[in-house]
């Protein structure tokens, strides 16, 4: 659910031409884009995380007796 929204908030900002950021680089890329990066950074490592951990379970659950 996070990284839905997360790709939402960028994807209508961008849509609308950015017009609802501040154009100072150091805002736009330090605030708007790192410090809601880590947003989307985080669900995806835990997509990842979760995904390797699975794969790991039915990999054991495969192997016959």
């Amino acid at each position: 659910g996070q990284l839905y929204g997360d790709v939402l908030y960028f994807a209508t900002e961008a849509r609308a031409g950015w017009s609802h950021s501040d154009p100072r680089p150091f805002y736009f890329w330090g605030y708007f884009v790192g410090l809601n990066g880590v947003w989307v950074l985080v669900p995806l490592a835990l997509l990842a995380d979760a995904g390797r951990q699975l794969a790991a379970a039915q990999g054991a659950a495969d192997r016959p007796r």
